[in-house]
């Protein structure tokens, strides 16, 4: 991103921004402030509809004295007119009665005086009194506006076949409804379920489109919110409520101006206020990419120029702001002095470099470099030679450019590899006069190219045929030995075996043979590790499975070493849970990894110590363990005791460090595997495993 581009982002983030996000809450308060106004209307059009049924209930409670003429119960006959001019004037509400016959004409008429039309109300309702007669119902009429003032006509039907047809004032309704207004263009108007306007209400609410709202009370239910409705050429919204008791729907409204206007005029200031800071922004990072970012821009050209060609052909200009400039000219005289140093550097470094090439010349090693893409960088003289390659070049690919099928298929396997470190070995035919095949070992490892920020990797070819014939040399110094040791070593055995047999039994002399036989068998033991080992490295050692017993098999063990045990007071036992048990394994090569374990125990385990063996089972194995109380293992080698030839450093003069090897080994034939648990100064724990899977072979 350019620097000019994150400066009009600063500026952007510091400015523009804030102004933003309150332009968004003015937005979120505009919906908010409209959901409260819509909330303010329904809850007025709800009470508004209240005191309508409120107003009916009322209205119902005046038909009480309609119960005397009615009751069928009644013994004597009452006179009907009576009682009702005597509810009449009694009742406010009753603003004009009709009291109409079973021939259908008035008995008597009775009128307020506060009515100021000269006829009586009952004219203009005619049909109401045929419809309650008919249907044998109370029949409601339309409101009537006589004189601005609004009446309410109603036809109850006697069961004696007369009507009476009553006229209620609804002015004190009227007027208290249209004062529950809100806002100054706040109106409350009351129509029918039809959208129409009850009579007597100012003319100017009846300038509106009745579809609309007839249209918004098809799609709600008893009440909702009306939107966009014009009013004299003005929109309001709303909410409107029915009442329960009568077909009637209050309505509440208030211009979109006065719900709307103050927010949406905070909003349009807020819009214009964000677009002059916008511009006044822009403006300002204008200014600043004249006195700061373009002076800036020519320092970073300049130094990538300098860091590329390691040269300063021309300063860079004073220009910008004085801090500016003295910036500029600090990076001068710096760039000046750097390059004088590297010119002084370089001498220093062409002769390391001469000192590092004599020293890779001289070592008797291959040595390549290549990097990720598997090109040579540098070799030496060993290494182009051992593979063939005419000269150092970037046109050479390992192994492509490798004319040695030996070293190539080995190669091939190191550059395409993941792993950091590798090595392997391979026996290859060298190109001299005559050729030789020799034995090579490669070590390869991975290093990071500073250069080019990737990884490389230096390989080394070293010859290692003499040590392949020392080693195979000291081999066949042990197969001979052994070979030659077992035949005397078998007869001395045998004839000490005799002797115990034959010779009368006494303190003195049993100890004496049960050592020899001992020491025997664990000559014979080292000798049998030998060749066991060599058998197992090679894979050529088959298990001769049969069933053991448990108990029987530690016993044996704890027997044969208590002729070492008894003299250094160490208590030697074994263990089993409750119940013995059996299983399949080679039993004299078991046999030979517990007396590994157990004579390295005797050895280390102080005097008056103690070595336990012990044996359980589960579903898939036999864990065998052999824990004494010596010096303990540190932590660092618990892992590599079990390598051929490795041993602590305090213990190298105690054998050839072939035991612990050859025990691992011959538990992985077993299906297993082999452990150590140890606390130093506290004791170790040998643990190994015998898989059951072999009880199915």
């Amino acid at each position: 991103m350019k620097l000019t581009t994150r400066f009009f982002l600063i500026l952007l983030i510091i400015s523009v921004i804030p102004m933003m996000i309150s332009v968004s809450w003015n937005v979120h308060q505009y919906h908010s402030t409209a959901n409260t106004f819509f909330d303010l209307h329904k809850a007025v059009s709800n009470l508004a509809a209240a005191n309508i049924d409120e107003w009916l209930q009322r209205v119902n409670r005046s038909f009480a004295f309609l119960y005397e003429i009615e009751n069928p119960l009644k013994r004597t006959k009452v006179d009907e007119n009576k009682i009702i001019k005597q509810a009449t004037t009694v009742n406010s509400e009753i603003m004009a009665l009709s009291f109409i016959g079973v021939d259908g004409k008035p008995v008597f008429e009775l009128q307020s005086k506060k009515i100021k039309s000269k006829k009586h109300l009952s004219v203009y309702n005619k049909d109401l009194v045929a419809e309650a007669n008919e249907t044998g119902k109370v029949a409601l009429g339309d409101v009537l506006c006589i004189e601005n003032d609004p009446y309410f006509p109603l036809a109850y039907p006697l069961i004696n076949g007369k009507t009476v047809l009553f006229y209620f004032s609804l002015s004190n309704l009227w007027d208290k409804l249209i004062s529950q207004k809100t806002g100054k263009s706040g109106k409350v108007i009351i129509v029918n379920e039809k959208g129409k306007l009850l009579g007597c209400q100012d003319s100017k609410n009846s300038k509106y489109n009745v579809k609309h709202i007839q249209e918004t009370f098809l799609e709600s239910g008893k009440s909702g919110f009306l939107k966009d409705l014009k009013i004299g050429g003005e929109k309001y919204s709303g909410s409107y409520s029915r009442a329960e008791g009568l077909p009637w729907v209050v309505v509440s409204l208030q211009s979109n101006d006065e719900i709307y206007g103050p927010r949406r005029r905070a909003i349009i200031i807020f819009s214009i206020f964000t677009l002059v800071t916008l511009a006044i922004s822009i403006l300002i990072m204008l200014m600043i990419s004249k006195k700061i970012i373009q002076p800036i821009n020519n320092i970073m050209h300049s130094v990538k120029y300098f860091l590329r060609d390691q040269r300063l052909d021309k300063v860079i200009p004073r220009e910008g702001w004085p801090e500016i400039k003295n910036l500029v000219s600090i990076l001068n005289r710096l760039m000046l002095e750097l390059q004088a140093y590297r010119a002084f550097q370089l001498n220093q470094i062409v002769e390391e470099k001469n000192k590092a090439q004599a020293l890779i010349d001289t070592i008797p090693d291959g040595v390549l470099l290549i990097d990720n893409a598997n090109r040579l960088i540098y070799s030496n003289g060993v290494a182009l030679r051992l593979l063939n390659i005419p000269k150092i070049s970037p046109d050479i690919i390992i192994p492509n450019s490798v004319a040695n099928r030996d070293f190539n298929e080995k190669l091939s396997v190191i550059v395409t590899s993941k792993e950091k470190l590798m090595e392997t070995e391979v026996y290859a035919k060298i190109s001299l006069e005559p050729p030789v095949s020799k034995s090579f070992r490669i070590i390869s490892r991975q290093f990071m190219l500073e250069t080019l920020k990737r990884p490389g990797r230096v390989i080394i070819l070293r010859d290692i045929s003499d040590e392949k014939e020392l080693e195979k040399a000291r081999e066949d110094f042990f197969h001979m030995i052994t070979h030659d040791m077992r035949a005397p070593l078998s007869t001395i055995q045998g004839y000490v075996e005799l002797l115990i047999k034959i010779i009368p039994k006494a303190e003195r002399t049993d100890k004496y043979l049960k050592s020899m036989l001992y020491s025997s068998r664990r000559l014979r033991g080292m000798i049998d590790d030998i060749l066991n080992t060599t058998k197992l490295e090679k894979g050529t050692l088959m298990l001769q499975t049969e069933e053991i017993d448990a108990q029987e098999f530690l016993d044996r063990i704890v027997e044969n070493h208590e002729p070492v045990a008894g003299p250094k007071k160490i208590e030697l036992s074994s263990s089993l849970p409750a119940r013995n048990f059996k299983f399949f394994g080679d039993h004299l090569m078991l046999e030979r990894v517990i007396t590994n374990l157990v004579g390295n125990s005797l050895k280390f385990t102080p005097k008056g110590g103690h070595i336990n063996l012990s044996a359980e089972e589960n579903e898939s194995e036999i864990r065998i363990s052999v824990e004494d109380n010596g010096p303990g293992i540190p932590e660092k080698q618990r892992k590599s005791i079990f390598e051929k030839g490795s041993q602590m450093e305090e213990h190298k003069s105690m054998g050839f460090g072939l035991g612990l090897a050859m025990c691992s080994m011959t538990v992985n034939l077993h299906g297993g595997k082999i452990w150590v648990e140890s606390e130093v100064g506290k004791g170790s724990k040998f643990i190994f495993t015998v898989s059951k899977a072999l009880n199915i072979d």
